[in-house]
């Protein structure tokens, strides 16, 4: 099991979500990401780890530097497990979360209408993650 596999990677991701200070586990983040990113691009876990830096990121006020990593996160996730995973969707929502921190509301606006149009359809309209993405938009 080589340190790179998806087995330590997962492993590691794991006691990252755990580190007590955020700069910690932001480090860590970023040490796995960059592993991860080059030896398993086709692992859920590599955009799982970008997508929690990215909100780890936000959580500290550095919103480009999120919307980077959320970005990536994006991307991964709906090639890797497609638009109706619940954590393509999760990312969706964050990268509106995160440009409507930037003031950019047209751009949050669109993320948001793009998860609400897959929750509605996937969970239905009345799920609670498809009213809280109603609820994101109208703010």
């Amino acid at each position: 099991l080589g340190e790179g596999s998806a087995k330590a990677v997962n492993a590691a991701y794991s006691v990252a979500t755990q580190l007590p200070s955020d700069d910690e586990a932001i480090a860590e983040y970023r040490r796995l990401w960059e592993k991860a990113k080059v030896s398993l691009p086709e692992e859920a876990v590599t955009y799982n780890i970008a997508n929690e830096l990215g909100e780890m990121l936000r959580g500290k006020g550095k919103y480009e530097e999120a919307k980077v990593f959320s970005l990536a996160a994006l991307e991964g996730l709906r090639r890797v497990l497609g638009d109706e995973h619940k954590n393509t969707l999760m990312s969706l929502g964050n990268l509106g979360i995160i440009l409507k921190k930037m003031e950019d509301y047209e751009g949050a606006l669109g993320y948001y209408q793009q998860a609400e149009r897959v929750k509605e359809k996937v969970l239905g309209k009345t799920h609670p993650d498809t009213l809280m993405t109603i609820m994101n938009m109208a703010n």
